[in-house]
């Protein structure tokens, strides 16, 4: 019975399988420097020899050869080789072993598993701060962890849980072999685990795994990559607490030590974990990990023949694989920069300042960057980053001499800063508007093929939504899951513009603010979020008509006319909206709804006045439209209430909750309350300026015809993620909708003293 599980990793089929991982990555050899081509010429015998000398108990690992790699400025650390056979049967042991362990590992441990890594652990820091709300923490770390490891206790864990003594003692072997120098200078191993080993993770968590689970019974906030891990708590004393029973754990259970820095602090002070710092709900990447990251690329560059070394390449992987799918775009263009300076210095260096420009681009296109936009706009990037040629500054220089003119350096820069956020932009919707498409993921990348053949290819990282206009459209399982992974949000609307379907990530209501939802039917917090609802609609209708003022009460005498009792009327209203007394919900929702209905009136009234000579336009007509504005408006209102849906999931509310409009059943009403804020900027606006433009617009049978709908669709979307200063700050237009679906559970569970409706300037 016992070995029955060694037995298991000593089959020829197992080792063969072990072998084929070896072999796809590749990496150095141990102290007999045999490669893995070398290892694959006589693959067969030496698998054949290795399954004998197992079965047998003949075999003997290598010892370790000992390499010292760069830790930070001032360490290094210490990684032990295998060789090529050693590997194989490391990883043989790890196949077999990992399930068994695994069954036992808990949720909160990150490093070294599938489906995990530092991406998730990074985002689930996040959570359990913005969402679960603890304010308290200590990030920590063990002090050299790796190099500590008592084996006695280790091993007595070890041998209790496998019951396989033959596949202990193989394991044993592993961590107790020694490590050579270049010199062949022995060295023994009396503790630790080898960082090299390719069963050391899986031990490192194994050992951890007391950690992990006191943390977990005593419901802390914790989250642990590796021997790195945040604690958290609600108040400074339950995190003192988590913190004190962590240390006993490391130091009495485990025989380890936690470095000294480690300390309880707001998490409001900011924090480093992972090499991400995180700040007020933001992360960056700190400042040290930038250097460091900086430095490791310069070292890769040298590493290797050719402009671009495969070290290079590898290391960039790396950094994108984490780095790229958290810290803020500006600090992935600081790196992109950092690295085309470094590969422009050295094309000189190799080349002597000789190589053609359209050589370096050519190898220099063959690399994934770190920003979006650099990645979608390469081309453009690189000639930038490489320079005109010598033609193009003679042509310069002869422009420059028959005509100059002042540099208004304000204007150039806004100019700039906006084309580049549009640029940036480009890449976060993809909409489908052609039936017959098939979408799929081919590497870290969304696909469009039609016939077969690839029309359209998005970085997943760059994508925000994908939203599916059209019938007849695939969707592969794997693009799917590559859109639960990064939060993209699927959506499928039908041709009056509706979501029939959203595919988003699993998420479920927070407890907390469904209570604090209920909560608010009984208190006064219902009452003013309907007032503040209707308040910010109103004044965002005159606002929006004041915008087209600026122009037309010049060019159009109806409009002028009517312009200043439409003023005074809409002013009443919002007076009205702010001063209307109350006695129970349901009779001041109905008061309230006849101020908005007012409004909307005298609004609607004003926009006909404005476009019916381009469209013949006569008033709003929400349910069975069949004119042509009507049903684009109506297609604009079902893309942003998708977006509005979207927010709200995000923000962990109950969608069914509502204030303005009357719960019932399990329609969504909470997204007609908060999509009143966003309508006239979202929507109005851009079908108002598609209608004034006289685009070739066509509605047929009370449907918007392809290119119109299409045409809607485009822009509205464009509007969606356009960039605008809300609250001082410069915020996407779909980023302060998620803002205010947050402040509203601010507002709801007491952490905000009031809600603001979004109300833009004009």
């Amino acid at each position: 019975m016992d070995d029955q599980l060694f037995n298991s990793i000593c089959t020829r089929e197992t080792l063969y399988s072990a072998w084929l991982r070896v072999k796809e990555k590749n990496t150095s050899g141990g102290i007999d420097f045999k490669t893995v081509n070398d290892y694959a010429v006589t693959v067969d015998q030496n698998l054949e020899e290795l399954t004998r000398q197992l079965q047998s108990g003949n075999y003997i690992q290598h010892p370790y050869r000992e390499v010292m790699i760069p830790k930070n400025e001032t360490e290094k650390r210490r990684l032990g080789l295998l060789t090529v056979n050693d590997k194989i049967v490391q990883t043989a042991v790890t196949m077999v072993v990992t399930p068994i362990l695994e069954q036992g590992f808990l949720k909160v441990s990150y490093a070294y598993r599938e489906k995990k890594g530092a991406v998730k652990a990074i985002n689930q820091v996040r959570h359990l701060i913005t969402n679960e709300r603890y304010t308290w923490l200590a990030a920590c770390d063990i002090d050299n962890f790796f190099d500590t490891i008592p084996h006695d206790a280790l091993f007595g864990k070890l041998s209790a849980y496998l019951k396989s003594p033959s596949t202990t003692e193989l394991i044993r072997m592993f961590v107790k072999m020694g490590r050579v120098d270049r010199h062949y200078h022995w060295k023994d191993s009396r503790k630790g685990i080898p960082q090299g080993g390719v069963v050391s993770p899986l031990l490192a968590n194994f050992y951890l795994y007391p950690l992990d689970k006191i943390m977990v019974e005593h419901g802390y906030g914790f989250v642990r990559y590796a021997d790195d891990f945040v604690i958290l708590g609600h108040t400074e004393e339950e995190a003192q607490k988590a913190m004190k029973e962590a240390m006993e754990v490391i130091t009495h259970q485990l025989g380890l030590a936690l470095n000294e820095e480690a300390a309880v602090s707001p998490v409001s002070k900011g924090f480093e974990f992972l090499g991400i710092y995180f700040n007020n709900g933001q992360i960056d990447l700190s400042e040290k990990k930038y250097h460091r990251l900086v430095q490791k690329m310069s070292e890769a560059a040298g590493l290797g023949q050719g402009l671009i070394t495969p070290k290079l390449r590898e290391t960039i992987q790396g950094i994108a694989n984490f780095y790229a799918k958290l810290v803020p775009q500006e600090k992935l263009e600081k790196l992109d920069d950092e690295l085309m300076a470094m590969l422009r210095l050295r094309s000189e260096t190799l080349n002597s300042g000789k190589i053609k420009k359209g050589a370096v681009l050519e190898q220099l296109r063959t690399l994934q960057f770190f920003s979006q936009i650099n990645n979608i706009h390469k081309t453009e990037y690189l000639n930038r980053q490489i320079g005109p040629s010598q033609h193009s500054h003679e042509k310069r220089d002869k422009s420059r001499k028959q005509k100059t003119k002042t540099l208004k350096s304000r204007e150039a820069v806004l100019s700039r800063k906006h084309e580049y956020q549009k640029l940036e932009a480009s890449g976060f919707d993809l909409a489908i508007t052609q039936p017959g498409l098939v979408l799929g993921k081919r590497d870290k990348n969304a696909t469009v093929r039609k016939n077969g053949q690839v029309v359209n290819e998005i970085p997943l990282i760059n994508l925000k939504t994908i939203t599916v206009l059209s019938d007849g459209v695939s969707l592969s399982s794997n693009l799917v899951e590559a859109c639960a992974a990064n939060k993209i949000a699927i959506d499928f609307l039908g041709k009056d513009g509706m979501p029939y379907a959203m595919i988003v990530s699993p998420s479920f209501g927070d407890a907390q603010t469904g209570i604090a939802q209920l909560e608010a039917y009984r208190n006064e917090k219902g009452f003013i979020l309907i007032r503040h609802f209707v308040f910010g609609k109103i004044n965002n209708q005159a606002n929006l008509l004041r915008y087209y003022g600026k122009y037309y009460l010049k060019h159009n005498e109806k409009f002028r006319e009517a312009f200043p009792k439409f003023i005074e009327d809409m002013e009443k209203y919002a007076d009205s909206s702010v001063d209307l007394q109350h006695e129970n919900l349901d009779e001041f929702r109905l008061k309230m709804f006849a101020v908005e209905g007012l409004a909307s009136s005298c609004y609607w009234e004003m926009v006909e006045i404005l476009i019916k000579a381009k469209s013949g336009f006569q008033g709003r007509d929400r349910q069975g439209a069949t004119d042509l504005v009507n049903c684009m408006l109506n297609y604009g209102y079902g893309i942003l209430y998708a977006r509005v849906t979207e927010a709200i999931i995000r923000a962990r509310l109950n969608p069914c909750l509502s204030y303005l409009h009357k719960p019932e059943g399990d329609r969504p009403s909470l997204v007609f309350d908060l999509i009143e804020e966003f309508r006239q900027q979202a929507v109005d606006r851009v079908v108002i300026a598609l209608v004034m433009k006289n685009k070739n617009l066509k509605s047929v049978n009370g449907l918007l015809d392809d290119k119109t709908r299409k045409l809607v669709a485009l822009k509205v979307i464009d509007r969606i993620n356009s960039v605008e200063v809300f609250r001082k700050r410069e915020m996407r237009f779909y980023e302060i909708i998620q803002h205010q679906a947050f402040a509203l559970v601010k507002y709801l569970e007491g952490t905000a003293k009031k809600y603001k409706p979004y109300m833009p300037k004009w």
